[in-house]
């Protein structure tokens, strides 16, 4: 039989629930790990009826920050106040019950569940009940109409009865949402929606975003898509290093220098620029042509191409998210391109293993070190030679003797070194497999000051001594000033190409990090 008609559920039955409208505050908020302050004596208010974006480069904080608010990790200091009640170091289940909902970087569905059964079990609040064995009661009936209006109001068509774990991207994004409204919270807050989605999609979730808002929701966005960010957000605030660098209206915030010198970095730092004159080789040793790329139905690359000749230093850059480490595991095999060619010294690469890539002299410093915690730091080096026939006496320990914050430590265990130290090993475990291209994901995040100075010495010295790089790193400035050109990523797409000095001074390459002025 049809299902019996009913009344439209209106929006602000949806959303609006809440009989008076609660604005989030949070006060010296600070977290420590270890001797790490992952967030140090942050502030700032998230009204009602508002997007507030919370902005930074990577490692600034901004996740942590969420987890804080959310009850996932305890506050050291500070207060979490949503209306008149205090939340900080409350757990999960009753930040969420007191009105914060979330969605993740990774949608975190119920997979075996039906569309219907997650957004059923999320309007029980916890509740120790099963909501779908009662369905055709007046209370599962309606349960059901709500469930159905929520999905429209999100912009879900699909079908109530498909598995979750069984839907397209977008679809995982628009059900997370739906089922984090059905808690009837005062805040919503979003780690990265738009991340995987394309153009249109993004243009609907941004519309959906302000749309929420606007029916009085406090909402909080962590998003990477400055564009987006820009464009919706009623207040931003920066993070850097895990302390509130900036704070206001996106337009003053888009235009402070210190924000802008958080994103590019390299102002405080000193370079070696390569020596007049010098001229690439003609020959492309690697050459990249319409790669696409991505995660399970998660589409990241879109006709990628690139060419890197012999002795050059060539920079990717672009904002978090904008696909740059998914490209350097695609060039190393540890991600399969499903489109698109990857030629290295003449020969197709794209589908061999990584380990094949490696011993053909393309090797990967990924990003996260990932050293041998509990071997020596010459042991670790050693391993990096373990394809090599021709190594010689005293050629490792003479590797590590280039880099000077580990030098010192060639005995110890690896696993003791600092972050940065561990960087130099991961690099010097690179050199030692004399590859033919070195590949560096992101190898001054994380570093103190002094480090990366050592670090981009260190590159400029290889580049002179006529070493093949592409180097992914977040200090846009300071890559710029090593390298002989640079791509610029956007949204998992090379948006635009040019020399090294030609690119520091173009506006391009601000507006993909920090969006449109």
């Amino acid at each position: 039989p049809a299902e019996p008609a009913q009344a439209p559920v209106s929006a602000q039955l949806l959303v609006g629930a809440r009989p008076t409208r609660e604005s989030l505050v949070i006060d010296t908020l600070g977290i420590s790990f270890g001797g790490l302050k992952a967030v140090s004596d942050v502030s700032t208010r998230m009204e009602s009826g508002q997007v507030t974006s919370i902005i930074g480069p990577n490692g600034a904080g901004k996740t942590t920050l969420l987890n804080l608010i959310c009850g996932f990790y305890k506050p050291s200091a500070g207060v979490v106040r949503l209306g008149s009640v205090d939340l900080a170091g409350q757990p999960a289940f009753k930040v969420a019950r007191a009105g914060i909902a979330r969605t993740f970087q990774t949608p975190q569905l119920f997979d075996q569940m039906t569309v219907l059964e997650n957004l059923l079990v999320a309007m029980e609040g916890g509740a120790l009940h099963s909501p779908v064995n009662d369905l055709e009661s007046e209370a599962g009936s309606a349960a059901v109409h709500r469930a159905r209006a929520l999905l429209d109001y999100v912009g879900y068509q699909g079908d109530l009865q498909r598995m979750a774990g069984d839907l397209a991207h977008i679809d995982k994004r628009l059900l997370e949402i739906a089922r984090a409204l059905a808690l009837r919270p005062g805040v919503l807050m979003l780690d990265e929606p738009a991340a995987g989605l394309n153009h249109s999609d993004k243009v609907a979730l941004a519309k959906l975003l302000r749309t929420i808002a606007d029916a009085g929701l406090a909402v909080v966005l962590i998003e990477h898509d400055m564009t987006l960010v820009m464009g919706i957000s009623d207040h931003l605030v920066v993070l850097d290093a895990g302390r509130r660098l900036a704070h206001g209206k996106p337009e003053a915030v888009r235009a402070d220098k210190a924000v802008i010198e958080a994103y590019l970095g390299g102002a405080q730092f000193t370079t070696s620029p390569r020596a007049p004159g010098w001229q690439a080789a003609p020959e492309a040793l690697l050459t990249v042509k319409g790669i696409h790329a991505g995660y399970g139905g998660t589409k990241v690359l879109h006709d990628v191409g690139l060419a890197l000749h012999q002795g050059e230093l060539v920079a990717v850059l672009g904002a978090n998210g904008a696909g740059k480490s998914t490209l350097m595991k695609s060039l190393s095999g540890l991600l399969k391109p499903s489109e698109g060619s990857v030629m290295f010294l003449g020969k197709e690469i794209a589908r061999l293993a990584p380990h094949r890539i490696a011993r053909e002299g393309l090797v990967l410093v990924p990003e996260g070190r990932q050293v041998f915690p509990e071997m020596s730091v010459l042991d670790n080096v050693r391993m990096g030679a373990y394809t090599r026939t021709d190594l010689q006496p005293g050629e490792v320990e003479e590797m590590v003797q280039r880099f000077p914050s580990i030098s010192r430590r060639m005995h110890g265990r690896a696993g003791l070194l600092s972050g940065g130290e561990q960087q130099m090993l991961a690099i010097a475990r690179g050199l030692i497999a004399k590859p033919k291209v070195l590949l560096l994901d992101e190898p001054s995040l994380g570093l103190a000051p002094a480090l990366i100075n050592e670090l981009f010495k260190v590159l400029a010295d290889l580049r002179d001594q006529g070493m093949t790089i592409l180097l992914v790193d977040q200090m846009a400035a300071l890559a710029l000033a090593v390298a002989d050109r640079g791509y610029v990523m956007e949204s998992g797409e090379i948006v635009h190409a040019d020399t090294a000095g030609a690119l520091r001074d173009d506006p391009a390459l601000e507006r993909a990090y920090l969006g449109q002025a």
